[in-house]
């Protein structure tokens, strides 16, 4: 009783401070309130734009509540929710390509089509528990992949369109901003129409604290209502999506915070999930509102969510204690190769990446589409040409180098310098140069890139230092802090700073734009001397793997070694990300493939990686040049779509296994 009091203070109090703050967002905007205002268009924004908007947030955080509750139950997890499973990133999507090729479309055809990428989501999410046969956080991981690639996609729909979709960066932010009772009516009825559908699959959903045999036992069908329950959720995130934005963290809090006040009834954990959903939004947006009479360039509801939710998710992760640790395949075991097989499979590598750099940069078409080679048509066209090949060789050999020394360092196959938060630390830091300076020199750029690096890393190590460096959950720590840098780029984009246009062309890899110009020959001296100190690290990670204790016996000073090591990881990141941008998983694909070619040395490995990624960043600058011609499709998309394609073929393969 006390567990379920303390729910019940927690739920009044919430509720005085939302009635408290409403009030005062009506007090403020009610007719007559200012003076100096035109009575008829305070009216207007009064009866037409401040009461729907608070009721639309009440309504979009009962959604929210309910479909953040339902996720959790039929998974199992605590970190799943709509954002954290890429449910609400697929309506997003979806709405984004109805608004290319279908315009035209009325407001209830929106959450029809929003429910198709939600669906497209959930079918993606329920194969792979169907295959993998679990719902932990390699789910939850795979979920934020998925959100991070359409979050790209989406990028680049807004390069190519960005007259027509600049728009949609203020509504994917989340806004409640309303003009009419319309929408919030429309919400209203279909939002009344999921509570009594979730409250008969409540019976079913308390089987599934049971185990799977168990359940069944007792005659649940599993399938069923996890397929059910993942319906039901898609359609309540395409009322929300298709009406406001995206709105994160609601549906991760909401029945979290129901659960950690010991309410174990799943009834009362179903009203509390939707009153916390509806309070959490309520509060926000209430507050938003009053901040705009103060600072009337205020920030999107859903961007404040989204940067509220980061901590409450590194908070859940580190609450996820395990007593044991778990294990790891050793990157050094496996078959060994004999030493002239390596050697001509070396060969084999460069003598690939020698040929695709002589002849994939000079593919090209001519006016009539027709292919071509670039000296045939203009050769002042092959200087750009020549320029753009520089640079994806010298992102591949950073990149690749970088993630090597990553994924040797935490002994985990699947880590890299895209999930482990680095290049988003380098993303956050360049940001915030570009909001501070408006026009940075190139030292500037490299000491905020690698200061971010570095701090990103560390932050995510000393997080699991505690769990025993679990992989998946340094991944998910490296993911959560992703999510936090796609927040605040969405809040600088939607900030409308001179250098929106830069920003999202940097971020989606192109080769054209650099960040930094006419210094390629400077950069590659920097990333040689990087990799020539990278080589030289391979006593000090071998003993770094050993333990601790063996390393200081060996006179090494672990701290000081991996400090030493964050910097070059860092640095090399740094150079990679200024070169083309955040947004590519080549540091995670080139070492997999160098190491299941052989290659289990640090020396070798780093030359094959260097090589195979050479080899994807020529080929994904030839695709991006001519997929859409005569549109051109950044590199690094490019690179992302082969990269989460691998990513999710070795975790499904890896966990079926």
């Amino acid at each position: 009783m006390r567990y379920t009091l303390s729910a019940r203070t927690l739920a009044l109090v919430s509720s005085a401070i939302a009635i408290a703050l409403m009030a005062a967002v009506i007090m403020l905007a009610a007719p007559g309130s200012n003076a100096w205002s035109e009575a008829p268009i305070q009216q207007l924004v009064f009866w037409h734009g401040i009461l729907p908007r608070i009721a639309m947030a009440l309504l979009c955080g009962i959604c929210l509540g309910l479909g953040g509750f339902i996720l959790q139950q039929v998974t199992q997890n605590t970190l799943a929710a709509p954002d954290t499973l890429a449910i609400s990133s697929g309506a997003q999507f979806a709405l984004l390509l109805g608004m290319m090729y279908f315009p035209q479309a009325q407001l209830f055809d929106s959450t029809l089509l929003a429910m198709a990428g939600s669906v497209v989501s959930s079918v993606i999410i329920v194969l792979i528990i169907r295959r993998t046969g679990t719902a932990g956080n390699t789910l939850i991981l795979i979920g934020l992949m998925l959100t991070l690639l359409l979050t790209t996609l989406s990028n680049m729909y807004l390069i190519l369109n960005p007259d027509r979709l600049y728009g949609l960066i203020i509504w994917g932010a989340g806004s409640l901003s309303q003009d009419s009772w319309l929408p919030t009516l429309r919400t209203g009825w279909q939002t009344l129409l999921c509570l009594p559908l979730s409250w008969f699959l409540l019976p079913s959903l308390r089987a599934f604290s049971l185990q799977g045999t168990l359940a069944k036992s007792v005659g649940v069908n599993v399938r069923l209502v996890r397929v059910t329950g993942f319906a039901l959720v898609s359609f309540l995130i395409a009322i929300v999506v298709s009406s406001v934005g995206v709105i994160a963290f609601v549906g991760l809090a909401a029945p979290v915070i129901a659960r950690s006040l010991g309410v174990t009834d799943i009834r009362k954990q179903w009203g509390y999930a939707m009153l916390f959903g509806a309070l959490l939004l309520s509060i926000t947006d209430s507050a938003l509102q009053l901040a705009t009479y103060r600072w009337p360039n205020s920030v999107m509801t859903g961007t404040v969510t989204a940067l509220l939710g980061v901590p409450v998710l590194l908070f859940l992760l580190m609450k996820q204690r395990s007593h044991t640790r778990q294990e790891v395949a050793p990157l050094h075991a496996g078959l060994r190769h004999p030493t002239s097989l390596l050697r001509k499979r070396m060969l084999l590598l460069i003598a690939l990446a020698i040929g695709c750099f002589v002849f994939l940069p000079h593919i090209t078409h001519d006016v009539a589409g027709n292919w071509t080679l670039v000296a045939q048509i203009d050769p002042t066209i092959a200087l750009f040409t020549e320029s753009r090949t520089q640079t994806a060789i010298l992102f591949g050999v950073a990149i690749a180098c970088a993630g090597t020394l990553i994924q040797n360092m935490t002994n985990n196959s699947m880590a890299s310098p895209e999930f482990l938060g680095v290049t988003s630390g380098t993303g956050l830091g360049l940001i915030g140069l570009m909001m501070l300076v408006p026009a940075p020199s190139p030292v500037l750029y490299l000491v905020c890139g690698i200061g971010g690096a570095f701090a990103s890393l560390l932050f995510v190590m000393l997080i699991n230092a505690r769990n025993q460096f679990q992989p998946e959950k340094i991944l998910l720590t490296g993911m959560a802090l992703t999510q936090l840098f796609s927040s605040l780029l969405t809040l600088t984009l939607a900030s409308g700073m001179q250098q929106v246009q830069q920003l999202l062309i940097w971020i989606s890899g192109d080769t054209y734009m650099s960040l930094l110009q006419n210094d390629l020959p400077m950069r590659f001296a920097i990333v040689a001397l990087l990799v020539i100190l990278a080589c030289m690290t391979r006593r000090p990670l071998s003993l770094l793997r050993l333990g601790d204790p063996i390393a200081r016996a060996t006179g090494q000073r672990p701290m000081l070694t991996r400090t030493l090591l964050f910097l070059l990881i860092a640095a090399l990141t740094t150079l990679a990300s200024i070169t083309i941008g955040p947004t590519s998983f080549v540091g995670l694909i080139a070492p997999h493939l160098a190491r299941s070619m052989g290659f289990h040395g640090l020396r070798t490995q780093m030359l094959a990686s260097s090589t195979i990624a050479i080899v994807i960043m020529l080929c994904a600058d030839l695709l991006g040049r001519h997929i859409m011609f005569p549109y051109e499709v950044p590199t690094g998309l490019i690179a992302t779509f082969i990269g989460a394609v691998y990513f999710l073929w070795q975790f499904t393969r890896r966990q079926k296994a």
